[in-house]
């Protein structure tokens, strides 16, 4: 019997239906998605009044409303450097890639390789 703790995941992406499919792919890999925002602002705001626990991953979309996934991720570097960053996106400007990365994201991958995301986060 596998007694490893789920990985944490929390999320943002204004699109909702990526919300359900981010939380069906979540569970058949076994990870617990405990939050998703709909925005930047409304995953900061998440995170600063549940900091005592904390997730182990963030996903980010590139492009969101109020605070992109870009600015996102440069916040959550300097206030919750704990959390692994990925960035999520539809775009293939490899700009706007280099600047995710820069901003913090680990790896980008595009919204197509979400199952691929989800394996490498369940290993």
């Amino acid at each position: 019997m596998d007694t490893k703790s789920k990985c944490t995941i929390v999320y943002a992406d204004d699109a909702l239906i990526h919300h359900i499919l981010m939380r069906a792919m979540a569970q058949s890999h076994l990870l617990n998605l405990v939050y998703c925002a709909s925005n930047g602002m409304d995953l900061i705001d998440y995170l600063h009044e549940n900091g005592h626990k904390l997730p182990q991953i963030c996903i980010l979309d590139l492009h969101m409303p109020v605070l992109n996934g870009i600015e996102t991720a440069k916040i959550m570097k300097e206030k919750f450097p704990s959390v692994r960053i990925f960035g999520l996106t539809s775009s293939s400007d490899e700009d706007e890639r280099m600047k995710m990365r820069e901003a913090g994201a680990e790896d980008i991958f595009s919204k197509e390789q979400m199952p691929l995301l989800m394996k490498q986060l369940a290993s």
